[in-house]
């Protein structure tokens, strides 16, 4: 009988080194969360068993991670993030019915679609954002998701590639198909030679709506106090006046501009004149080909806020936030199955995945730049396989015991 309870205890420290080993195996994986083991003692039980029943060894009952955070390496890449918190970043595999997994591996690249991927391919998900940066529910609030739209992140090379969220949840081509010239009046501050450009847009016989309207340029003041406008100004709910000439169409008028959007901002407007009163309809003068060269401007830059949001920055300055970085949780974290490359995916243990937004939910904000290591210590794991090795040793030698024991039995009429 000891013969194999010493046995049980000589797997129970084998498992015991293979979970350190792994551990410190992967001490410089990103993301990667310690291991420990949970052994309980192995007892034949019975009704009939008397209160001196004595143990026949261990198990192993469960292998338990720990989520704490590691600590983080800057790198000053934007796609490289990091959790400052509890969330994991969400991440769907490829097909069709892809699946979500809970990642802390913030280490992402572009594949060759422009697509943020993991190293493994898996996709980062978003949330939906108007160009105001506001999040798009559709009310469903019963869903998983809260009502909130996740997609994939898609870089664009070219500024007539970016496509973002309307308010009510259609995604629109920004493009420069339309293009004019105008007075525009937005607060209190008066643009003169605007740039007005639309794209996206449905023409109902002279009448177009929807798509993007992008205000860009001209310049703001008179004469030597004039200053050109940086600032790019965006809407998904204006309404133009078009006229249609041997197959060509023009904008020429910009009836209402809907509401406008700036660096998280919204704000009320009008095609003006030099004095900033609103003139109708609003008489715009058309250009036959985009002037500004908004439809070439390439990609210049991409930064990533504490709140998630990807702010895509083009070569002529003009600004678009392509989504808002979802962020998840479960119930029961120690029920989640561990797929490798620090991914976890959703089991009936675990419970249903949580989805949050960054910086507001209570799992952290997320960090741009900079990539989380693992939360190994070795100058602990290298002390647990000392204490593994005694252990080891321990039953071997008990094993031993229990051999010369039997051998004296055995050597007993000899």
């Amino acid at each position: 009988m000891a013969f194999y309870t010493s046995l049980t205890g000589l797997n129970a420290a084998q498992t015991d080194l293979s979970v350190t080993s792994n551990n410190i195996a992967n001490s410089g994986s990103y993301g990667f969360k310690k291991t420990t083991t949970d052994f309980g003692e192995l007892v034949a039980d019975s009704p009939y068993a008397s209160a001196k029943n004595i143990g026949q060894g261990t198990r192993l009952r469960a292998t338990i991670q720990d989520f704490t955070s590691g600590s983080m390496k800057t790198t000053n890449r934007a796609l490289d993030m990091m959790v400052n918190g509890d969330g994991f970043f969400l991440v769907k595999s490829q097909g069709a019915s892809g699946t979500i997994s809970l990642t802390r591996d913030g280490s992402f690249l572009t594949d060759k679609n422009n697509n943020v991927v993991t190293s493994d391919g898996h996709y980062l998900q978003v949330y939906a954002t108007t160009n105001s940066g506001d999040i798009y529910n559709n009310g469903q609030t019963g869903s998983a998701t809260g009502g909130r739209t996740v997609k994939n992140l898609t870089l664009p090379s070219y500024e007539d590639q970016v496509s973002i969220s309307s308010v009510n949840g259609s995604t629109v081509q920004v493009g420069n198909s339309l293009s004019a010239t105008g007075t525009v009046r937005i607060g209190d501050t008066i643009i003169n030679d605007a740039k007005i450009t639309l794209g996206g847009s449905t023409i109902n016989g002279t009448t177009a709506t929807g798509g993007v309207l992008t205000i860009t340029g001209g310049t703001i003041g008179i004469g030597t106090n004039a200053v050109a406008n940086t600032a790019t100004y965006t809407s998904t709910g204006a309404t133009a006046t078009v006229t249609t000439s041997a197959g060509t169409s023009s904008l020429t008028a910009v009836n209402e501009l809907g509401t406008l959007s700036y660096n998280g901002d919204t704000y009320s407007g009008s095609i003006s004149d030099a004095s900033g009163n609103t003139i109708t309809p609003g008489t715009v003068t058309a250009s036959d080909t985009d002037t500004s060269g908004d439809t070439s401007s390439a990609l210049s830059n991409i930064s990533v806020g504490t709140d998630g949001k990807v702010t895509a920055t083009f070569a002529n300055g003009n600004q678009y936030i392509l989504g808002a970085v979802a962020l998840g949780d479960v119930n029961n974290r120690n029920g989640l199955h561990s797929t490798g490359n620090a991914n976890w995916t959703v089991t009936g243990t675990s419970g249903s995945l949580n989805y949050r937004e960054a910086d507001t939910s209570g799992l952290g904000s997320v960090q741009s730049g900079a990539l989380e290591l693992s939360n190994i210590d070795l100058t602990q794991e290298l002390v647990n396989l000392i204490s593994e090795q005694r252990n080891f040793q321990a039953n071997s030698k008990a094993i031993s015991t229990d051999n010369q024991m039997v051998s004296y039995v055995m050597n007993i009429q000899s």
